[in-house]
């Protein structure tokens, strides 16, 4: 508490709101730390004359909301598990993988995922559901994370395809999945859909075995109205214990020749399949329409293997959608699994698309439709988990997504699934503006554990004006817990002037990831009439961190300051993440801004364009590249080169999702087979298809030999261990590569990765002079690798002076101040590596540490190693490691404050440290290695 001044604040009538009711429409789309700009009120700048000038007008025009307002400004709150201590629950998590039953782990890979859902790294979370499907026997479960995968890699976005199209592998296919059982062993494994079995003809054998049925002995006759089928008597009574002891029992049926079956809902076409069924036991020879009545007969009458081969039959005939719609209601009502897996595995498969239809909603959404779901075994937590995550991406505040997560809820079993649920009812009752249903859902789920509720409970109460209390809540849990970056963040919301400042600066030093600081304090420049601090504010996040709001907030400012071409470069960037942004408050759309924009910025001509490219990417100006092609791209959309190149400049600005929307639309707009191919093979080694990746390259390359395809193949064969022989064959692909026609800048890219596999087999010169081909094509990263040839041939100087002029050009790329630093003596590697750490703190690069062997280290490593190692500071070591853990648990810095915890004598901290970078990749060798060498220890000390 920081005594009564504080409190006074709260009595007086001017409270800050968070939000106004009516800018509550506008939110900013983006990342988890995104903020809801204002639309209440146009800010005035102090200190400048120029509105009334004809530029200031400009300007105004091009802000007709006006700009954002500190008061308006709000984080949104995360919707996923933020456990209070990550480090602890990973390892958690791990200890009971490792004594858990295989049947038990396809959901501890969902509890993985749930936990790591918040660290946004979508190849790691690929990996828990591809594991999570790999330890699935229960039918359910493998629909469920079968269509999960599907819907990850978004294939529905691809043309031409199907939802029920199977990859090649056993992991997502339809079929397989519909099959019970689990062999871990074989879940990677191709899977058996190329094979398809021809369809009988009904006709013959029906004849054939109407003239069997007619040398039977001991014959019995059901009669429907005026009808008569004649059955086998022990053929019959073999479908069931039922009809055996009506046939065979004490029952007056068993005396007869003739029983009359007009009373028991069976058809003549209906008794006349029994009949048939009871001698050849098939059902594959009827229409679905009899096959139907078979499965209700067989319910009634108990005939359990008349009824899995109905259900098997019927499961095999769901083709679409409208199939699933009409079928799964006769599932449910017979309690046909295998049926209504079917139907439900196309359902799913359709997402996102199925979401909008109000039959399948209706399957899903209702309590007596889950109760239904639930007789057959196919509600259950992980199907609603799967069903909310797809709805809260693309609606979070509609109703079918209230209605979803109260299922998930209701099919909670675990204190984490319920946690879950509830917390992010709260985040969804929150945006919703129901403020008292979200109080409710927050203090839930902080009363079943989760602390971070306690902040959305404390924005619920803000809004319903319980402002003191939001604080005091908010205040309480920085004084129990170990401080970190949202904490303070969040205290910052209720707090004014210079203390909002200070707990801000605090969050940013705790957590440097964390958007809104940021934002905030360039929000607040700018109403201080200070524009170019302003943007120099959020330019330290930028740098590091992209993000549609922050993009657009920069745009703003620099309309703002009439640097209209820098508001442009923003804004086009900006729709090169999301397509469909909408800006200012969710009125206007980005295209319409960029019109707008056109209006005050010189026109490019397409060479104009090229020329621009050239020049940004030589600049190792990703953002500006990336702004540029998607100019070319609204000028000539159908280039579906340029969409594959967007997609390389986003992965290489950590934009995954978009990077593969963008390969996605290459393919999509591809003018040939083989670019096709291509396109397609780069989408399957990005999700982890190496051999079906490297088919589609060599398929490419036969049909036409091209730069991309050979570059393609090449790219994913030096992605291994290369031996000298793999070598030679990359670079000989690399070499007809550059011998087919191309543009120079992935010219350069391969020459730069031509260079990199000559240095790997210690051919130096050759090496060179690829690099130095490469800069004379204007591919600027190419200092970096020249650099390191001189630092192979002891040309310590010339390498140092070689990243230096790489600096030249890109003077805010963080790797290329870590490189350098390792060409300096220690006082200058050590600035290098603090300028690259405040550029850049989640950067991570290859460092070889003579001693321990080769690993990845984090700048927070390196810092520590040089500062720290050499006077044995283990303790400092371990703390400064923990700042950098508590906002990215980090595998290698797991692994490194695990060993000098180790060092230490730490056993238990070592344990604890190594179970938690296990969770995170359960094969790190050198991990396991010092977990199972402290476990050891640490026995041996009990002894």
């Amino acid at each position: 508490m920081r005594g009564l001044k504080f409190i006074e604040k709260f009595k007086s009538t001017q409270v800050h709101a968070l939000n106004q009711q009516d800018a509550s429409s506008g939110g900013c789309n983006g990342c988890a730390n995104g903020s809801k700009l204002s639309n209440h009120k146009r800010t005035k700048f102090t200190g400048s004359k120029s509105n009334k000038t004809k530029s200031g007008s400009v300007a105004q025009a091009l802000l007709p909301y006006g700009l954002p307002s500190t008061d308006l400004l709000e984080p949104s709150i995360d919707p996923h598990l933020k456990p209070i201590h990550c480090v602890k629950s990973l390892a958690d998590l791990y200890r009971r993988f490792e004594t858990c039953l295989e049947s038990d782990k396809s959901m501890l890979f969902i509890e993985q995922y749930a936990y790591l859902c918040g660290l946004g790294d979508a190849k790691l979370l690929r990996r828990c559901l591809r594991s999570a499907r790999q330890y699935a026997g229960d039918l359910h479960l493998k629909v469920v994370l079968s269509a999960w995968l599907k819907f990850e890699r978004r294939e529905d976005e691809l043309l031409g395809s199907s939802s029920m199209d199977c990859c090649g592998f056993i992991l997502e296919c339809p079929k397989a999945a519909l099959i019970s059982g689990c062999d871990p062993n074989s879940t990677y494994d191709h899977c058996k859909c190329f094979e398809e079995n021809a369809k009988s003809n009904l006709g013959p054998i029906v004849e054939k075995f109407v003239c069997l049925s007619l040398e039977e002995d001991d014959s019995v006759t059901f009669c429907v109205r005026d009808k008569e089928i004649s059955f086998v008597r022990n053929k019959i009574a073999s479908l069931s214990s039922p009809f055996k002891a009506m046939l065979y029992g004490g029952f007056v049926e068993s005396k007869r020749k003739t029983i009359d079956f007009s009373h028991d809902g069976v058809s003549v076409e209906g008794l006349r399949a029994v009949e048939v069924y009871t001698r050849t036991s098939r059902v594959d020879l009827f229409c679905p329409g009899i096959v139907l009545e078979l499965l209700s007969f067989a319910n009634r009458f108990c005939c359990e293997e008349m009824k899995s081969a109905c259900d098997a039959h019927l499961a095999s005939l769901v083709g679409d959608i409208e199939d699933a719609l009409i079928l799964i209601d006769y599932g449910l009502e017979e309690r046909a699994t295998l049926l209504v897996a079917s139907c439900l595995q196309v359902l799913l498969r359709e997402l996102p698309s199925s979401l909008y239809n109000p039959k399948v909603m209706k399957i899903f959404c209702s309590s007596e439709a889950t109760e239904r779901l639930a007789n057959v075994g196919h509600a259950s937590f992980l199907l609603y988990y799967f069903l909310s995550q797809v709805a809260m991406e693309k609606d979070r505040v509609s109703n079918t997504t209230v209605m979803l997560l109260e299922r998930l809820g209701e099919c909670s079993t675990e204190r984490w699934q319920r946690v879950l649920a509830l917390h992010q009812l709260g985040c969804v009752m929150f945006e919703r503006e129901e403020y008292k249903d979200a109080c409710y859902y927050f203090e839930a789920a902080a009363d079943a554990g989760h602390i971070y509720s306690l902040a959305g409970l404390a924005r619920a109460k803000y809004k319903v004006g319980q402002q003191y209390s939001a604080y005091k809540l908010i205040n309480s849990i920085i004084s129990e817990h170990k401080p970190t970056g949202w904490m303070y963040q969040e205290r910052s919301l209720y707090n004014l002037g210079r203390e909002k400042i200070v707990d801000l600066n605090y969050a940013s030093e705790l957590d440097p990831t964390l958007s809104f600081p940021y934002k905030y304090r360039a929000v607040a420049k700018m109403e201080e009439g200070q524009i170019r601090a302003a943007i120099s504010e959020i330019d330290r996040i930028i740098v590091f961190k992209l993000s549609v709001d922050c993009l657009e907030l920069r745009a703003w400012l620099f309309i703002a300051a009439e640097d209209y071409e820098s508001a442009l470069r923003d804004t086009l960037a900006l729709l090169a993440l999301e397509s469909n942004y909408m800006m200012f408050h969710g009125r206007v759309s980005g295209d319409h801004l960029v019109k707008l924009l056109n209006h005050h910025v010189r026109r490019s001509s397409p060479a104009d364009c090229w020329i621009k490219l050239y020049d940004r990417w030589s600049s190792v100006d990703d953002i500006g590249s990336l702004a540029v092609i998607h100019q070319m791209l609204i000028n000539d959309p159908g280039k579906s080169f340029l969409r594959f190149r967007q997609s390389l400049l986003l992965l290489r600005l950590n934009c995954q999702k978009a990077a593969m929307r963008c390969l996605r639309l290459a393919r999509n707009h591809s003018s040939s087979e083989h670019e096709r191919l291509v396109y397609e093979g780069w989408i399957l080694y990005d999700t982890g298809h190496r051999e079906e990746a490297l088919s589609r390259a060599e398929k490419s390359i036969s049909i036409e030999r091209t730069f991309e395809s050979f570059f393609l193949k090449a790219y994913i064969l030096a992605d291994t261990n290369l031996d000298l022989e793999s070598s030679t064959f990359v670079i000989q692909l690399l070499e007809e590569a550059l011998r087919c026609p191309s543009d120079g800048l992935r010219k350069g890219q391969a020459l730069n990765n031509l260079g990199s596999i000559y240095v790997e087999c210690g051919k130096l010169d050759q090496a060179e002079n690829c690099y130095i081909n490469a800069l004379d094509i204007k591919h600027t990263r190419a200092h970096q690798g020249l650099a390191r040839v001189y630092y192979l041939k002891n040309e310590l100087k010339a390498a140092y002076d070689e990243m230096t002029k790489l600096l030249e050009k890109a003077q805010y790329s963080a790797s290329a101040f870590e490189k350098r630093s390792e060409y300096s003596d220690r006082e200058m590697a050590k600035n290098d590596l603090n300028m690259a750490t405040q550029l850049d703190p989640l950067r991570t690069y290859p460092y070889r540490y003579r001693a321990a062997g080769n690993f990845v280290a984090t700048l927070y490593v390196i810092l520590i190693l040089i500062v720290l190692m050499d006077d044995q500071k283990e303790v400092e070591a371990v703390e400064e490691l923990s700042k950098a853990i508590a906002f990215k648990p980090d595998l290698q810095m797991l692994h490194l404050r695990a060993a000098f915890y180790e060092s230490i004598g730490d056993l238990t901290s070592a344990i604890r440290d190594s179970q938690a970078a296990l969770c995170l990749d359960p094969n790190h060798m050198e991990t396991l290695d010092l977990y199972n060498r402290a476990r050891d220890q640490a026995s041996h000390q009990q002894k």
